[in-house]
């Protein structure tokens, strides 16, 4: 096939969110031909939806049927920027799937492409895509443009292509993006004014609503941004993210039937969003209707059956109305349910041991480790339990047994990191350098090794030590307390230099 010619630029970003690998390197390949300088990917919305308030993508390539923000409500959330929202958004989707077609090309996607696809026909759709963005009009250009230089904290240089901008044509999205620029340099109150008249004269263009709200909460005033979120909503319900965000913060007022309704609508249009199943569930309970309570966290679990958040929020609940035998009786039908999801033991366990149940706290921990040997965090706990009750020797027999039974070297920087926080950093030592010849993963070993080494006031073998680490690791990201040291040493081996010259 011949590659249709493209006029958009080189070295643009692109951002790739699929569950599949296969599909998200198929997808990279084709950007890469098409000389993207870089490319993001994510396999579910929520990191998506980071990579967009925190980056700047020139594409979005996203599947509809991601983990925790559905690609809609990726797509929406993008729409609703202040800056960047019109940048090009392509879909993929199955066959069997076309009113999902029509539902996001109604929010705002450019185009979209259906599994199995071929690389020649996806190549062709970002190229038509990309090439029409690239080519807009004078007044779309200035305004684009005028985003940009927002986003650069160009204020000055912004205001001068939005004047230019709207001396060409009046529109609402120049006069909001004239709000935007004065919410942008802390000048709140002539942000609110603006954004204020613009809804007097363009009522019905959504980003008003979306900015004014935000804008409120901002500055804290939150009756205001409740009655923007209010109205936005009245003019576009079908918004997931921005109905859980007015039921937080009327959940967060108290009025847990109004925040029920708009945890509602969210599940109308994601009936899987982990932030409204939980939100629906915290707002049963503090009704103290706890049946429905956990109906709605079993919901959340059964969706996103690796998070252990619900099932603590029934304990939490349970506990906080005094109705304990609840969370107990959720927790034991999730184990008989899902007896493979083995934080379902810890949870109970840990429900056990506030009660003083030492017995069948223990019980459920070893069910869990005989299920799998290797499952650390059921010892952690064990071993948590021993130091609460100053027993070192068992807390100690219970890494140790770790060790024994799973031949897990990580079983010598557990050790070595209870001995550190004992305060006890010559054990931490010995246990650390066990774990060393055990072959331990360094990047978890090493820092614990060189704070315990730090304490011991071994500080060459402590520069040793932080050389090492920075030669596994060059990108390491230095905690406090690690710059703390390092800062010590250097400081440390300068008096020494100073000393000796004099």
């Amino acid at each position: 096939m011949e590659r249709a010619a493209h006029s958009f630029p080189k070295g643009l970003r692109g951002l790739i969110v699929d569950d599949h690998d296969l599909i998200r390197k198929t997808i990279a390949k084709v950007l890469r031909k098409l000389d993207f300088s870089e490319i993001l990917e994510s396999h579910n919305g929520k990191d998506a939806r980071s990579i967009i308030d925190t980056q700047n993508v020139d594409l979005v390539i996203c599947d509809l049927d991601i983990n925790f923000i559905s690609g809609f409500e990726l797509l929406d959330h993008l729409r609703a920027r202040d800056t960047g929202s019109d940048i090009p958004f392509i879909i993929v989707t199955g066959a069997s799937e076309k009113e999902d077609i029509v539902k996001a090309a109604n929010k705002g996607a450019e185009d979209y492409i259906v599994k199995p696809f071929q690389a020649e026909e996806l190549e062709a759709k970002v190229i038509k895509v990309l090439n029409q963005y690239h080519a807009p009009g004078p007044v779309l250009a200035r305004l684009r443009m005028a985003e940009k230089r927002i986003q650069e904290n160009d204020f000055e240089a912004a205001e001068k292509l939005l004047e230019s901008a709207l001396q060409l044509k009046d529109s609402p999205r120049g006069q909001h993006l004239k709000a935007v620029l004065l919410m942008k340099q802390r000048k709140s109150q002539l942000a609110v004014d603006q954004l204020l008249e613009n809804l007097r004269v363009s009522p019905s263009y959504l980003k008003n609503y979306i900015t004014l709200s935000n804008l409120y909460i901002d500055i804290k005033d939150f009756p205001n941004a409740r009655s923007a979120l209010i109205q936005e909503l009245d003019l576009h319900p079908k918004q997931p993210l921005r109905q859980i965000k007015l039921a937080n913060m009327l959940l967060k007022d108290g009025n847990t039937e109004a925040a029920i309704e708009h945890y509602r609508l969210a599940l109308l249009e994601n009936n899987k969003n982990p932030e409204a199943l939980y939100g629906m569930g915290t707002a049963y309970a503090m009704a103290e209707n706890m049946d429905k309570a956990i109906y709605y966290f079993k919901r959340y679990r059964r969706h996103h059956p690796r998070d252990s958040r619900p099932l603590k929020a029934i304990v939490q609940f349970a506990k906080k109305f005094k109705n304990s035998r609840v969370a107990e009786l959720a927790l034991l039908d999730e184990k008989k349910s899902h007896p493979d999801r083995l934080d379902t033991y810890t949870v109970l366990a840990e429900y056990y041991f506030n009660l003083g149940l030492t017995e069948q706290a223990f019980a459920t921990l070893d069910a869990a480790i005989k299920r799998k040997p290797d499952y650390a965090p059921a010892y952690v706990m064990m071993a948590n339990f021993h130091l609460k009750a100053k027993d070192l020797k068992a807390a100690t027999a219970v890494y140790k047994r770790y060790g024994e039974l799973t031949k897990d070297p990580t079983a010598h920087i557990l050790l070595g990191r209870m001995y550190f926080e004992l305060g006890k950093p010559s054990l931490a030592i010995s246990a650390l350098h066990s774990g060393m010849e055990a072959m331990a993963d360094p990047t978890k070993l090493f820092p614990v090794l060189l704070h315990a080494t730090f304490k011991t006031k071994q500080f060459a073998k402590t520069y040793f030590l932080k050389e090492r680490m920075r030669q596994i690791n060059p990108d390491l990201e230095v905690a406090e307390a690690f710059a703390a040291i390092e800062a010590y040493l250097i400081g440390r081996r300068q008096n020494t230099s100073q000393t000796k010259a004099s």
